[in-house]
């Protein structure tokens, strides 16, 4: 992994840690210099990003959210913001754009959504320059970003956003209940161990069949 750390102390430990004591900083710093366009916590991020996502859900872990609400004080689009799953993400990146990405300085957009119907005046790719003005006084200076096609985007807001693409993921192996509800894949592992069967005989027991999404799109910017 790309970066200098504290002997004992690994890079997505010091990026937390790093996060963490620059909170403060922003919690104070934004009010004044950009009034619609804020950090919200959870309680107000969660409803919002389980009802306008098409994920329906919030990811896990520590995250940053960020709301841009309207003149009415309705919200009108959030913002989640982390660290990515993927350990590997920052010295890849690094390869693939030839920019000095750590792990200390990348931030994953990890959700974006807004409201129905679409408000021309209030572009998701001005919305993302403003959250990246106050990321950027974290500390932070990438972006990595994914649009899924599978879900019918084509990352138009990351170009929009002057994203750079980086080519795609790839294709990743999901399964889907008899229902057609999609499930973790440690599901069928789980009732494998407990049965002690094979995994492939716990699908079948459960039910459960294997599809292939399509690669995602990635996008990286420097802020």
């Amino acid at each position: 992994m790309d970066g200098n750390y504290p002997p004992g102390v690994s890079g997505d430990e010091y990026a937390i840690a790093h996060h963490d004591s620059m909170r403060g900083a922003m919690q104070s710093s934004f009010p004044d210099m950009l009034p619609d366009v804020r950090r919200i916590g959870l309680d107000a991020a969660c409803p919002f990003i389980e009802r306008w996502h098409y994920s329906g859900r919030v990811p896990t872990g520590m995250n940053l959210f960020f709301g841009w609400a309207r003149e009415n004080e309705m919200m009108y689009a959030v913002a989640c913001y982390g660290i990515g799953v993927n350990p590997f993400a920052a010295s890849f990146l690094a390869r693939a754009s030839g920019q000095p990405v750590t792990t200390t300085n990348l931030l994953e957009l990890k959700r974006l959504c807004r409201v129905d119907p679409r408000q021309e005046s209030m572009p998701l790719s001005m919305f993302l320059a403003r959250c990246h003005k106050m990321i950027r006084r974290l500390g932070y200076k990438y972006i990595v970003a994914f649009s899924d096609p599978a879900h019918g985007h084509s990352g138009g807001i990351y170009r929009a956003s002057n994203f750079a693409h980086l080519g795609t993921t790839a294709a990743e192996i999901h399964l889907v209940d008899a229902g057609g509800q999609p499930r973790h894949r440690r599901y069928p592992f789980r009732y494998a161990r407990r049965k002690g069967i094979s995994i492939a005989q716990a699908r079948l027991d459960l039910g459960l069949t294997r599809t292939q999404t399509p690669p995602k799109d990635r996008w990286l910017i420097a802020i």
